[in-house]
């Protein structure tokens, strides 16, 4: 015999019958009151997570490798072209016959279709989100070969806006100091590539190593050299503001830039 079992036969000689019978009692009593308690809490619902709105929307979407994101198409002399934003290969473009004109690792935000050099065939340009406003790439419609050619340079020249003399452009990209300090580039496209002929240089923001104002510089042999420098207040005579002067500075002079006569 244990010493457990000697102690419990030495308690049950010594407890009367009536307080064992009341001690099996409680003992029986709390058994079922467990069970009870097990049952309850086993059948009652779980309790869901729930997920606010703005949680909701923080969640990433998984997007499949080969998801078209947007895509537009245009009829091109006649032919179907098709640009697609795509998850695997951004940007590409295609034709009706199923090919692949052009390709581009980099996420467009916007492809169009535009006649961008005025020679009555769509043109297409690819915008891309960037700190510096308006970069795009431009790709001319190339009629004897019936396909795009990229335009080299073209990223030079963000918010490229055509003057009337189909082959003559200007751009315009901040510089600093909040905007307060600017350039508008003046450029032609030769052979798919752009070449920079002319520069407007402003400043207004009071710098230390160059005084504010209007600086008009010519592009020879890839070096800039200034041929005027105007008052910046110049600027305020404009309805559009320095946009207004860009654009009638460049329409009125822009053949003065062009040594070569395009």
């Amino acid at each position: 015999m244990t010493i457990k079992s000697s102690i419990f036969s030495k308690l049950e000689t010594q407890i009367p019958i009536q307080a064992r019978t009341a001690f099996t009692s409680i003992i029986l009593l709390l058994i079922l009151l467990n069970s009870a308690c097990i049952e309850r809490k086993n059948n009652e619902p779980s309790k869901t997570k729930m997920v606010s709105k703005e949680q909701k929307e923080n969640i990433p979407i998984r997007i499949k490798q080969d998801t078209i994101l947007n895509s537009v198409g245009a009829y091109v002399n006649k032919h179907l072209f098709t640009a697609y934003c795509k998850t695997r290969y951004n940007t590409f473009v295609m034709n009706d016959k199923g090919d692949t004109v052009y390709r581009d690792s980099t996420y467009s935000s916007e492809i169009k279709f535009i006649d961008f050099n005025n020679d009555g065939y769509q043109d297409i340009l690819i915008d891309y989100l960037t700190n510096v406003p308006g970069i795009q790439d431009l790709l001319l419609y190339d009629k004897q070969k019936n396909t795009f050619q990229m335009v080299v340079n073209f990223q030079d020249f963000p918010n490229s806006i055509r003057i009337r003399n189909p082959n003559y452009y200007y751009s315009y990209h901040r510089s600093g100091c909040a905007d307060m300090n600017w350039d508008s580039d003046l450029f032609y496209i030769k052979n798919y590539t752009a070449v920079k002929i002319g520069n407007i240089s402003g400043n207004q923001c009071h710098d230390i190593n160059i005084k504010d104002g209007i600086y008009i510089n010519k592009i020879l042999k890839g070096k800039e050299i200034q041929i005027q420098k105007l008052s910046i207040n110049m600027i305020e005579k404009y309805r559009d503001y320095k946009w207004g002067f860009i654009a009638q500075y460049w329409k009125e002079n822009y053949q003065n830039f062009d040594n070569v006569g395009h």
